[in-house]
């Protein structure tokens, strides 16, 4: 399945839970999207930057928080000053809602994204 997603243009991420994910919620899923951000700069960057850009507009500072790897993307527009620190809590609600219109700009039927969540035993009931 890995070699079609691939071959179609499409991007696989995965993550694997262990026994410390359940204490901080969403964490694989933010850690996967995460690692989606560097893998989009390698292939379609200056597309999906100007496309997260006009979806995000304003709220770009709360999608840079959540994925600080989404930075890559724009290396010429995030300064030290726009750098967000990690120390406020996002509520469950604001992190979905985030990771979606994410996910809505950076996949398509041209660049499907394959998500592998591996034990998930391990991961907290939001990531469920």
């Amino acid at each position: 399945l890995r070699d079609r997603v691939k071959c179609v243009g499409g991007y696989v991420t995965k993550h694997k839970f262990d026994a410390m994910s359940r204490e901080k919620p969403l964490s694989g899923v933010i850690s996967a999207f995460n690692q989606l951000c560097l893998m989009i700069k390698c292939r379609d960057r200056p597309v999906i930057a100007k496309k997260l850009r006009d979806e995000f507009g304003v709220d770009f500072s709360l999608l840079l928080r959540l994925l600080p790897n989404v930075s890559v993307l724009f290396p010429e527009l995030i300064s030290p000053a726009m750098r967000v620190e990690v120390g406020e809590a996002m509520n469950a609600r604001s992190v979905c809602f985030t990771l979606l219109r994410f996910v809505r700009v950076v996949s398509s039927p041209r660049h499907p994204i394959m998500l592998f969540l591996d034990d998930m035993q391990w991961a907290d009931s939001t990531a469920l």
